[in-house]
């Protein structure tokens, strides 16, 4: 059992390692032998613990993590043309990229963006709060994280696995920076299917590794539009229907490819009242 045990913390390892590779540049295409080969796995047994870890191979997560990126940019930056789009997540032909996108979304890029499928949803309920923020460079973090599939409750879970990996470990969980990297947008991709990740920065007294389902990795230094916010549990949708919708349309940003994440100075899934005040980062670049 604890062999078993074992086997299935390091394959999770892997394909921690995989995620974190295909997030970090989403134009590159890179082939699943060079993926296999990164973490030193045969392609046949790379592809299979994939679909076993992730619930997907790994062409068509890579695929559909680059479609949501676009459709977000599609709504977001008005001014930015289909054909930049395309390029920016690695597609090389307006036909290959459009029929992705429809299979995926059931409409055309240009479609998408004419109709704005999401509108019917999004709640700008928050629109007369008042934003505040401020556009600058944020730090480089090195931190322990938990990958979680579905934007609900359920994300608490992660939370306390590092809780428990931090007591492990010897880290004052309280005590360390938690941030949560967002990588699908709840408005138009399925609460139980967007993938978000809980991470605590570590300690600079020694070094940590990788165990189980405790990944670790380096955020980059990224500039951002960093929005100070507060509220309860449910909340935080409302300000990002209000931040993507209206303040950047307006702004003289654009959203880049990188995951937006939050910095927890009090995080609603752990609080026993559900409240939240962060500070919700978005890697922006001039229009």
């Amino acid at each position: 059992m604890k062999h078993k045990r074992t086997t299935q913390n390091d394959h999770i390892e892997r394909i921690n390692e995989t995620l974190y590779t295909i997030h970090a540049d989403l134009s590159q295409n890179l082939s699943v032998e060079t993926l296999a080969g990164n973490v030193a796995m045969s392609v046949f047994h790379f592809n299979r613990i994939f679909k076993e870890v992730v619930g997907e191979s790994v062409h068509a997560y890579a695929k559909r993590v680059k479609l949501e990126h676009s459709a977000n940019v599609l709504l977001f930056t008005p001014e930015a043309t289909i054909t930049h789009i395309m390029r920016e997540v690695g597609f090389h032909s307006n036909a290959s990229f459009t029929q992705a996108f429809k299979e995926n979304f059931g409409v055309t890029p240009s479609k998408w963006r004419e109709v704005d499928q999401i509108n019917a949803h999004r709640d700008l309920s928050f629109s007369g709060k008042p934003l505040h923020v401020k556009v600058a460079a944020m730090p480089s973090f090195e931190v322990a994280y938990v990958r979680h599939k579905g934007y609900d409750k359920s994300i608490q879970t992660a939370w306390l696995k590092l809780q428990a990996w931090a007591l492990q470990e010897g880290i004052a969980f309280n005590a360390q920076t938690m941030i949560a990297l967002h990588h699908s947008n709840p408005r138009f991709v399925e609460a139980s299917k967007c993938h978000y990740v809980a991470c605590l920065e570590l300690p600079k007294t020694r070094k940590f590794y990788r165990s189980g389902e405790i990944g670790v990795m380096k955020i980059p230094q990224t500039f951002c539009a960093i929005f100070s916010l507060q509220g309860v549990y449910g909340d935080l949708k409302k300000y990002m229907d209000v931040i993507y919708h209206e303040w950047f349309p307006k702004s003289d940003y654009e959203k880049v490819s990188l995951p937006s994440f939050a910095i927890y100075r009090q995080n609603h899934f752990i609080d026993p009242c559900e409240r939240f005040d962060l500070d919700f980062c978005v890697p922006v670049r001039f229009k």
